[in-house]
C-alpha cells in the first residue's frame, strides 16, 4: 500500500510554469487600456476644471468692475442728495422770518452759489460715468477702421510708385476715406480733407492713351511689312531731283555759270534712270529689323520705359530713312508716324502723395491704446 501511495504522488501532474506567465501577461495587458482611459479622463477633467476656473476669474473681474461703477454711482447720488438736502435746509432757514437785527446775507449767498456749482459739477460727472458705462456695454470699438485706412493709403502709395496705376490709386484713396468715415472719430476730419486734395491731384493728371499708342505701333509694323523699299527709294530720288532743279534756278552766280556753259556745250540727260537693286533677301531683312525695333518699343510701352521706347523708335526711323531716302516717297508717311510717336511721353512723372499716410501714422501714435 505504501508503494502505491508513493507512485500516485509521483504521477500527479504539476502546474506548468509557461501557462502561469501567459496568464500574468494577459492580465497586465488588460489592465493597460483601463489605466490609459483613466489618465485621459483625468486629463480632460483637469482641462475642463482649469477652463472653468479661468472663466470664473474673468467673470469675477468684470463683475467687480461693474460693482465699482455701481458703487461710485451710488456714492455720487448720495452726495448729490446730501447737497440738495443741505441747500433745501438753508433755503428754509433763509425763508423764515428774519429777526429785526440786520444780518449780512452775502456769505450765505456765496455759499449757496458754490453749493449749486458743486452740485452741477457732480451731476455732470455722474452723467459722464453713466455714459461711459453705457459705452462699455453697448458701443462697438471701431478703432481698427483707422488702421485699415492706413493700410489702404500705404497700398495706394506703392501702386503709384511701383506700377504708376493712377486709377487703382484713386480707388484705394476713396476706400481709405470711407474707412475713416466709418471709424466715427472727429479727430480724423483733417486727414479726410488731405485725402480729398490728393484724389483731386490724381484726377487732374493727364495720362497717355497707352492702348492707343500700342495699336498705332501695331499698325505701323503692319505697314512696314508691306513696304516696297526699292520703290520708295526711287520715289525719294525722283523727288530729290525735282527739288534740286528748283533750287538751282535760284542759285545766283552758280546758276549763271551753268547757263553760260549750257550755251557753249550740249548737255545730255540719261534716257533711263539707273536701276537700284538689293541683295537677295536684304529687303526682307531690313523690314524685319525695323519691325523688331517697333516690337521693342511696344515692350518698352508696357514696361513704361521711356528711354527704351524712344531709342527703339529712333533706331527704326533711322533705318527707314537710310534705306528709303529722306526726300519723301511712299515711306514719308511712315517716317512722319515715327516722329509723332517719338513725341509721346508714355510715362509722365507722378506726384508723391504721402501726406495723408503720415497724418494717419501720427494720429495712431498719439491715440491712447
Amino acid at each position: 500500500m505504501a508503494e502505491q501511495t508513493d507512485t500516485s504522488k509521483k504521477t500527479q501532474p504539476k502546474p506548468a510554469k509557461g501557462k502561469t506567465a501567459d496568464t500574468k501577461s494577459r492580465t497586465a495587458r488588460q489592465s493597460h487600456p483601463a489605466r490609459n482611459r483613466f489618465l485621459i479622463l483625468l486629463f480632460l477633467f483637469v482641462a475642463v476644471l482649469a477652463a472653468s476656473a479661468y472663466l470664473l476669474m474673468q467673470l469675477a473681474t468684470m463683475q467687480g468692475r461693474l460693482d465699482e461703477l455701481a458703487g461710485e454711482n451710488t456714492r455720487l447720488s448720495e452726495t448729490v442728495a446730501a447737497q440738495t438736502t443741505t441747500i433745501e435746509s438753508m433755503q428754509t432757514q433763509i425763508a423764515e422770518p428774519a429777526e429785526p437785527a440786520q444780518v449780512d446775507m452775502s456769505p450765505l449767498r456765496e455759499m449757496e452759489q458754490r453749493l449749486r456749482q458743486e452740485t452741477d459739477s457732480l451731476q455732470r460727472q455722474l452723467g459722464e460715468v453713466s455714459a461711459a458705462q453705457r459705452n462699455l456695454q453697448a458701443q462697438p470699438e471701431l478703432g481698427w477702421k483707422i488702421r485699415e485706412a492706413e493700410y489702404l493709403l500705404n497700398l495706394a502709395s506703392l501702386k503709384l510708385q511701383l506700377e504708376a496705376d493712377v486709377a487703382g490709386a484713386i480707388v484705394l484713396f476713396e476706400s481709405a476715406d470711407r474707412a475713416l468715415a466709418d471709424a466715427g472719430r472727429d479727430g480724423v476730419l483733417y486727414i479726410r480733407q488731405t485725402i480729398a486734395e490728393e484724389i483731386a491731384q490724381l484726377r487732374a493728371l493727364e495720362q497717355p492713351d497707352r492702348e492707343g499708342v500700342y495699336f498705332r505701333l501695331e499698325s505701323l509694323a503692319g505697314e512696314i511689312a508691306q513696304l516696297d523699299l526699292l520703290l520708295s527709294l526711287r520715289e525719294s530720288i525722283a523727288t530729290g531731283d525735282d527739288t534740286g532743279a528748283e533750287t538751282a534756278a535760284d542759285a545766283g552766280f552758280v546758276a549763271s555759270g551753268l547757263e553760260f556753259l549750257g550755251n557753249v556745250f550740249v548737255w545730255r540727260r540719261w534716257d533711263e534712270r539707273p536701276e537700284f537693286e538689293l541683295v537677295a533677301g536684304q529687303e526682307e531683312y531690313i523690314r524685319e529689323s525695323i519691325r523688331l525695333q517697333i516690337e521693342q518699343a511696344q515692350l518698352a510701352l508696357l514696361m513704361r520705359d521711356t528711354a527704351l521706347y524712344r531709342a527703339s523708335l529712333q533706331a527704326g526711323l533711322e533705318q527707314l530713312q537710310s534705306y528709303t531716302g529722306a526726300g519723301g516717297g511712299s515711306a514719308a508717311g511712315l517716317a512722319a508716324e515715327f516722329s509723332e510717336l517719338l513725341l509721346i511721353d508714355i510715362a509722365p512723372e507722378l506726384p508723391v502723395l504721402n501726406q495723408s499716410l503720415n497724418q494717419v501714422g501720427e494720429f495712431l501714435a498719439g491715440e491712447p491704446q
